[in-house]
Protein backbone atom coordinates (compact mmCIF):
# COMPACT_ATOMS: atom_id res chain seq x y z
CA UNK A 1 0.00 0.00 0.00
CA UNK A 2 1.44 3.37 -0.99
CA UNK A 3 1.20 6.75 0.71
CA UNK A 4 -1.20 7.91 -1.99
CA UNK A 5 -3.73 5.19 -1.18
CA UNK A 6 -6.82 6.79 0.36
CA UNK A 7 -8.44 3.68 1.82
CA UNK A 8 -7.95 2.61 5.41
CA UNK A 9 -6.68 -0.92 6.10
CA UNK A 10 -9.45 -3.51 6.20
CA UNK A 11 -10.93 -4.50 9.53
CA UNK A 12 -8.86 -7.29 11.09
CA UNK A 13 -11.57 -8.50 13.45
CA UNK A 14 -10.51 -6.53 16.55
CA UNK A 15 -13.60 -4.32 16.61
CA UNK A 16 -13.74 -0.56 16.21
CA UNK A 17 -10.47 1.27 15.62
CA UNK A 18 -11.38 3.72 18.40
CA UNK A 19 -13.43 2.87 21.49
CA UNK A 20 -14.68 6.47 21.53
CA UNK A 21 -13.79 9.92 20.24
CA UNK A 22 -13.68 12.69 22.83
CA UNK A 23 -13.78 16.43 22.37
CA UNK A 24 -10.11 16.58 23.31
CA UNK A 25 -9.32 14.18 20.45
CA UNK A 26 -10.95 16.61 18.00
CA UNK A 27 -9.29 19.58 19.72
CA UNK A 28 -5.86 18.10 19.11
CA UNK A 29 -6.69 17.00 15.56
CA UNK A 30 -7.72 20.57 14.68
CA UNK A 31 -4.71 22.02 16.52
CA UNK A 32 -2.35 19.88 14.47
CA UNK A 33 -4.00 21.01 11.24
CA UNK A 34 -3.90 24.67 12.29
CA UNK A 35 -0.15 24.38 12.90
CA UNK A 36 0.77 22.05 10.04
CA UNK A 37 -1.54 22.85 7.12
CA UNK A 38 -1.95 26.31 5.62
CA UNK A 39 -4.43 24.78 3.18
CA UNK A 40 -6.65 23.65 6.05
CA UNK A 41 -6.43 27.05 7.76
CA UNK A 42 -7.41 28.81 4.54
CA UNK A 43 -10.34 26.44 3.99
CA UNK A 44 -11.46 26.69 7.63
CA UNK A 45 -11.38 30.49 7.59
CA UNK A 46 -12.97 30.64 4.16
CA UNK A 47 -15.93 28.73 5.59
CA UNK A 48 -16.65 31.74 7.83
CA UNK A 49 -15.96 34.40 5.21
CA UNK A 50 -12.28 35.12 5.90
CA UNK A 51 -10.28 34.66 2.71
CA UNK A 52 -6.57 35.11 1.93
CA UNK A 53 -5.42 34.61 5.51
CA UNK A 54 -2.03 33.71 6.95
CA UNK A 55 -1.77 31.52 10.08
CA UNK A 56 -0.46 33.38 13.14
CA UNK A 57 -0.68 30.79 15.91
CA UNK A 58 -3.13 28.39 17.53
CA UNK A 59 -3.66 27.54 21.19
CA UNK A 60 -5.60 24.94 23.18
CA UNK A 61 -7.66 25.54 26.36
CA UNK A 62 -7.21 29.30 26.64
CA UNK A 63 -8.70 30.48 29.95
CA UNK A 64 -9.46 33.75 31.68
CA UNK A 65 -11.94 35.01 34.29
CA UNK A 66 -14.91 34.13 32.06
CA UNK A 67 -14.01 30.50 31.45
CA UNK A 68 -12.20 28.58 28.75
CA UNK A 69 -12.05 28.61 24.96
CA UNK A 70 -11.40 25.13 23.62
CA UNK A 71 -9.30 26.48 20.75
CA UNK A 72 -7.97 29.84 19.65
CA UNK A 73 -6.82 30.25 16.06
CA UNK A 74 -5.16 33.55 15.17
CA UNK A 75 -4.74 34.61 11.55
CA UNK A 76 -3.63 37.69 9.68
CA UNK A 77 -6.40 39.05 7.46
CA UNK A 78 -6.07 42.30 5.53
CA UNK A 79 -3.24 43.38 7.85
CA UNK A 80 -5.23 42.72 11.02
CA UNK A 81 -4.82 39.99 13.64
CA UNK A 82 -8.11 38.11 13.89
CA UNK A 83 -8.70 35.69 16.75
CA UNK A 84 -11.15 32.85 16.11
CA UNK A 85 -12.40 31.51 19.45
CA UNK A 86 -13.71 27.97 18.94
CA UNK A 87 -16.02 25.96 21.15
CA UNK A 88 -15.78 22.28 20.19
CA UNK A 89 -18.65 19.90 21.00
CA UNK A 90 -19.11 16.23 20.23
CA UNK A 91 -22.26 15.74 22.32
CA UNK A 92 -21.83 17.43 25.71
CA UNK A 93 -24.55 19.98 26.54
CA UNK A 94 -23.74 23.68 26.47
CA UNK A 95 -22.84 25.31 29.75
CA UNK A 96 -24.77 28.26 31.12
CA UNK A 97 -24.30 31.36 28.89
CA UNK A 98 -21.33 29.67 27.25
CA UNK A 99 -21.67 31.46 23.90
CA UNK A 100 -21.91 34.88 25.56
CA UNK A 101 -18.75 34.21 27.55
CA UNK A 102 -16.86 33.53 24.32
CA UNK A 103 -17.63 37.11 23.29
CA UNK A 104 -16.36 38.42 26.63
CA UNK A 105 -13.05 36.61 26.13
CA UNK A 106 -12.78 37.93 22.58
CA UNK A 107 -13.42 41.48 23.71
CA UNK A 108 -10.88 41.17 26.52
CA UNK A 109 -8.21 39.78 24.17
CA UNK A 110 -8.81 42.74 21.87
CA UNK A 111 -8.62 45.22 24.76
CA UNK A 112 -5.32 43.68 25.89
CA UNK A 113 -3.83 44.10 22.42
CA UNK A 114 -3.50 40.39 21.63
CA UNK A 115 -5.76 40.66 18.57
CA UNK A 116 -7.36 43.42 16.50
CA UNK A 117 -10.69 41.68 15.96
CA UNK A 118 -12.33 38.40 16.88
CA UNK A 119 -14.88 35.84 15.75
CA UNK A 120 -16.62 33.22 17.87
CA UNK A 121 -17.51 29.79 16.55
CA UNK A 122 -18.99 26.49 17.61
CA UNK A 123 -17.74 23.36 15.87
CA UNK A 124 -19.91 20.25 16.30
CA UNK A 125 -21.84 17.54 14.45
CA UNK A 126 -24.62 18.93 12.26
CA UNK A 127 -27.25 17.27 14.44
CA UNK A 128 -25.89 19.16 17.46
CA UNK A 129 -25.80 22.49 15.61
CA UNK A 130 -29.38 22.05 14.44
CA UNK A 131 -30.42 21.70 18.09
CA UNK A 132 -28.95 25.06 19.12
CA UNK A 133 -31.25 27.92 19.96
CA UNK A 134 -32.00 30.25 17.02
CA UNK A 135 -30.69 33.04 19.24
CA UNK A 136 -27.32 31.34 19.82
CA UNK A 137 -24.68 34.05 20.23
CA UNK A 138 -21.85 32.41 18.27
CA UNK A 139 -20.81 34.33 15.16
CA UNK A 140 -20.36 31.16 13.12
CA UNK A 141 -20.97 27.40 13.09
CA UNK A 142 -18.95 24.71 11.32
CA UNK A 143 -20.28 21.16 11.19
CA UNK A 144 -18.05 18.13 11.66
CA UNK A 145 -19.53 16.90 8.39
CA UNK A 146 -17.93 19.85 6.55
CA UNK A 147 -14.53 19.04 8.08
CA UNK A 148 -14.94 15.35 7.23
CA UNK A 149 -15.74 16.27 3.62
CA UNK A 150 -12.61 18.43 3.42
CA UNK A 151 -10.41 15.54 4.57
CA UNK A 152 -12.21 13.18 2.17
CA UNK A 153 -11.12 15.43 -0.69
CA UNK A 154 -7.43 15.36 0.26
CA UNK A 155 -4.97 12.71 -0.97
CA UNK A 156 -3.15 10.21 1.18
CA UNK A 157 -3.73 7.85 4.08
CA UNK A 158 -3.18 10.62 6.65
CA UNK A 159 -6.19 12.56 5.37
CA UNK A 160 -8.18 9.34 5.08
CA UNK A 161 -7.52 8.60 8.74
CA UNK A 162 -8.62 12.09 9.79
CA UNK A 163 -11.75 11.67 7.71
CA UNK A 164 -12.40 8.43 9.60
CA UNK A 165 -11.92 10.13 12.98
CA UNK A 166 -14.40 12.87 12.07
CA UNK A 167 -16.95 10.25 11.02
CA UNK A 168 -16.44 8.45 14.35
CA UNK A 169 -17.01 11.75 16.19
CA UNK A 170 -20.22 12.34 14.21
CA UNK A 171 -21.41 8.86 15.18
CA UNK A 172 -20.45 9.52 18.80
CA UNK A 173 -22.55 12.67 18.70
CA UNK A 174 -25.48 10.71 17.29
CA UNK A 175 -25.27 8.25 20.20
CA UNK A 176 -25.45 11.14 22.66
CA UNK A 177 -23.46 12.50 25.58
CA UNK A 178 -21.87 10.16 28.07
CA UNK A 179 -19.92 11.96 30.76
CA UNK A 180 -16.56 10.47 31.64
CA UNK A 181 -16.68 10.42 35.42
CA UNK A 182 -13.67 11.93 37.16
CA UNK A 183 -13.34 10.17 40.51
CA UNK A 184 -11.15 12.88 42.05
CA UNK A 185 -13.50 15.73 41.15
CA UNK A 186 -16.54 13.72 42.22
CA UNK A 187 -14.99 12.94 45.62
CA UNK A 188 -14.02 16.57 46.14
CA UNK A 189 -17.53 17.87 45.38
CA UNK A 190 -19.04 15.34 47.78
CA UNK A 191 -16.59 16.22 50.57
CA UNK A 192 -17.27 19.95 50.00
CA UNK A 193 -21.03 19.27 50.30
CA UNK A 194 -20.53 17.29 53.51
CA UNK A 195 -18.39 20.09 54.97
CA UNK A 196 -21.16 22.61 54.28
CA UNK A 197 -23.84 20.41 55.84
CA UNK A 198 -21.78 19.99 59.00
CA UNK A 199 -20.32 23.46 59.45
CA UNK A 200 -22.22 25.94 57.24
CA UNK A 201 -25.95 25.10 57.18
CA UNK A 202 -26.86 28.61 55.99
CA UNK A 203 -25.12 27.93 52.68
CA UNK A 204 -27.01 25.45 50.51
CA UNK A 205 -25.56 23.12 47.89
CA UNK A 206 -27.35 20.33 46.05
CA UNK A 207 -25.98 16.88 46.84
CA UNK A 208 -23.47 16.34 44.03
CA UNK A 209 -23.76 13.56 41.49
CA UNK A 210 -20.89 12.26 39.39
CA UNK A 211 -18.59 14.96 38.06
CA UNK A 212 -16.42 15.21 34.96
CA UNK A 213 -12.93 16.59 34.40
CA UNK A 214 -14.15 20.14 33.76
CA UNK A 215 -16.41 20.38 36.84
CA UNK A 216 -14.52 23.19 38.53
CA UNK A 217 -17.46 25.30 39.75
CA UNK A 218 -19.71 24.71 42.76
CA UNK A 219 -23.18 26.29 42.77
CA UNK A 220 -24.35 27.65 46.12
CA UNK A 221 -27.43 29.44 47.42
CA UNK A 222 -28.71 31.02 50.60
CA UNK A 223 -31.98 29.80 52.06
CA UNK A 224 -33.99 32.84 50.94
CA UNK A 225 -32.26 33.62 47.63
CA UNK A 226 -34.50 34.75 44.74
CA UNK A 227 -34.84 32.18 41.98
CA UNK A 228 -32.53 34.00 39.54
CA UNK A 229 -29.69 34.45 42.04
CA UNK A 230 -26.89 31.94 42.68
CA UNK A 231 -23.40 31.95 44.10
CA UNK A 232 -20.52 30.15 42.42
CA UNK A 233 -17.23 29.07 43.91
CA UNK A 234 -15.09 29.01 40.78
CA UNK A 235 -11.91 27.06 41.46
CA UNK A 236 -10.48 27.71 37.99
CA UNK A 237 -10.92 31.47 38.40
CA UNK A 238 -10.11 31.80 42.13
CA UNK A 239 -13.38 33.61 42.69
CA UNK A 240 -16.53 33.52 44.78
CA UNK A 241 -19.36 35.23 42.89
CA UNK A 242 -23.00 36.03 43.37
CA UNK A 243 -24.80 36.33 40.04
CA UNK A 244 -28.08 38.01 39.08
CA UNK A 245 -29.35 36.35 35.91
CA UNK A 246 -30.90 38.69 33.35
CA UNK A 247 -29.45 41.77 35.03
CA UNK A 248 -26.74 44.29 34.17
CA UNK A 249 -23.86 45.76 36.12
CA UNK A 250 -25.33 49.22 35.44
CA UNK A 251 -28.33 48.22 37.55
CA UNK A 252 -26.04 47.23 40.42
CA UNK A 253 -24.08 50.45 40.15
CA UNK A 254 -27.29 52.51 40.08
CA UNK A 255 -28.16 51.11 43.50
CA UNK A 256 -24.68 51.15 45.00
CA UNK A 257 -21.65 52.76 43.41
CA UNK A 258 -19.20 52.51 46.33
CA UNK A 259 -18.53 48.77 46.55
CA UNK A 260 -15.78 47.63 48.94
CA UNK A 261 -12.40 47.23 47.32
CA UNK A 262 -12.57 43.42 47.47
CA UNK A 263 -16.01 43.23 45.76
CA UNK A 264 -15.85 43.74 42.01
CA UNK A 265 -19.05 44.23 39.94
CA UNK A 266 -18.61 42.48 36.60
CA UNK A 267 -20.84 41.54 33.67
CA UNK A 268 -20.77 37.81 32.83
CA UNK A 269 -22.83 37.48 29.65
CA UNK A 270 -26.45 38.13 30.61
CA UNK A 271 -25.64 37.98 34.32
CA UNK A 272 -24.50 40.81 36.58
CA UNK A 273 -22.11 39.45 39.20
CA UNK A 274 -20.33 40.58 42.32
CA UNK A 275 -16.99 38.81 42.64
CA UNK A 276 -14.44 38.41 45.42
CA UNK A 277 -11.04 36.90 44.74
CA UNK A 278 -10.37 33.85 46.92
CA UNK A 279 -7.40 31.48 47.45
CA UNK A 280 -6.67 28.79 44.85
CA UNK A 281 -8.15 25.32 45.23
CA UNK A 282 -6.58 22.12 43.88
CA UNK A 283 -9.20 19.36 43.80
CA UNK A 284 -6.52 16.66 43.62
CA UNK A 285 -5.46 17.53 47.18
CA UNK A 286 -8.88 16.95 48.74
CA UNK A 287 -10.98 19.11 51.06
CA UNK A 288 -9.31 18.39 54.40
CA UNK A 289 -5.89 19.51 53.13
CA UNK A 290 -7.32 22.85 51.99
CA UNK A 291 -9.75 23.83 54.72
CA UNK A 292 -8.16 27.28 55.29
CA UNK A 293 -8.61 28.15 51.61
CA UNK A 294 -12.16 26.78 51.56
CA UNK A 295 -13.07 28.67 54.73
CA UNK A 296 -11.69 31.89 53.22
CA UNK A 297 -13.91 31.34 50.16
CA UNK A 298 -16.94 30.68 52.37
CA UNK A 299 -16.21 33.84 54.33
CA UNK A 300 -16.42 35.65 50.98
CA UNK A 301 -19.75 33.89 50.34
CA UNK A 302 -21.14 35.18 53.65
CA UNK A 303 -20.02 38.67 52.67
CA UNK A 304 -21.92 38.44 49.37
CA UNK A 305 -25.10 36.78 50.66
CA UNK A 306 -26.73 39.97 52.05
CA UNK A 307 -26.81 41.39 48.51
CA UNK A 308 -28.95 38.51 47.14
CA UNK A 309 -32.18 40.57 47.26
CA UNK A 310 -30.58 43.76 46.03
CA UNK A 311 -32.46 43.83 42.71
CA UNK A 312 -35.70 42.05 43.63
CA UNK A 313 -37.71 45.27 43.97
CA UNK A 314 -36.53 46.67 40.65
CA UNK A 315 -37.71 45.74 37.16
CA UNK A 316 -35.04 44.24 34.85
CA UNK A 317 -33.29 46.78 32.66
CA UNK A 318 -34.97 46.54 29.26
CA UNK A 319 -32.15 48.38 27.55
Amino acid sequence: MTESDEKLPPDQGFGRYLASVTERDIDLLLMEEFHASDDFVNWFCGAIGLTNVSPAGAWHSVSDTDGESDLLLRVLHAGRRVGILIENKVAAPEQDRQAERYHLRGIRSREHGKIDDYRTMICAPLRYLEGLSPTSAYHHKIAYEQIADWFAGQPGRRAAWRHHIMLEAIEQGRRGYTMVVNATNTAFHLAYWEHLRKHHPKIQMARPKSRGRKSTWIILKGRDFPKNVNMHHKFDQQAMEIGFAGRSVDELLAIKSDWPDDIVPVQKGGTASLAIRVPPIDMTLGVDAQLPAIEAALAAAYKLMPFASLLTSREPNSG
